[in-house]
């Protein structure tokens, strides 16, 4: 519980009433991340994008900071637990997470984990839907993959000074 009095989802005109509320990472993941699991499992593809004013908050309710997990490490983590519950149920099952991370600055694409800042293109195909040609896909088989290369990915943002904030990406 994040001991905060307000319903949720908010409404359109909440965020002013409401402007001091701070929800947890785990109330945001509940919220928005579930949705986006359940979906998943289910076959579709998903998509998670955050999008505000600088400081507002982006980067820490996606990816978080120490033990303050964001939507999506609490998303991977989730993910390697389900499956291993699957598997238990049926040792035939197999599963296969590529972990990809790219970030959208000024209206080009970076891949983050390919240490190089060539801007690629998103593509649309009639077999593969929308991708970005040329995104590096990295196999992994643990949570803690994934972390390392969030981590490698997220060192090579891009950080600007801006008027509101010294370190914004």
């Amino acid at each position: 519980s994040s001991g905060i009095n307000a319903e949720w989802p908010l409404r359109p005109g909440d965020f002013v009433r409401n402007m001091n509320l701070v929800f947890s990472q785990k109330k945001v993941f509940d919220d928005v991340g579930v949705g986006i699991r359940d979906n998943s499992w289910n076959g579709f593809n998903c998509s998670l994008f955050a999008y505000g004013q600088t400081g507002s908050g982006k980067s820490y309710s996606i990816i978080g900071y120490g033990k303050n997990k964001g939507v999506v490490p609490l998303y991977c983590e989730d993910l390697f637990i389900k499956m291993a519950e699957l598997q238990q149920e049926n040792p035939d099952n197999q599963y296969q997470v590529q972990f990809a991370m790219l970030e959208i600055y000024n209206e080009s694409v970076f891949d983050l984990l390919a240490g190089n800042r060539k801007a690629l293109k998103i593509r649309q195909s009639k077999q593969r839907g929308f991708f970005v040609q040329g995104l590096k896909k990295t196999p992994v088989g643990s949570y803690k993959e994934i972390e390392d290369r969030m981590a490698e990915g997220t060192a090579n943002r891009t950080v600007a000074a801006t008027k509101m904030n010294a370190t914004s990406s």
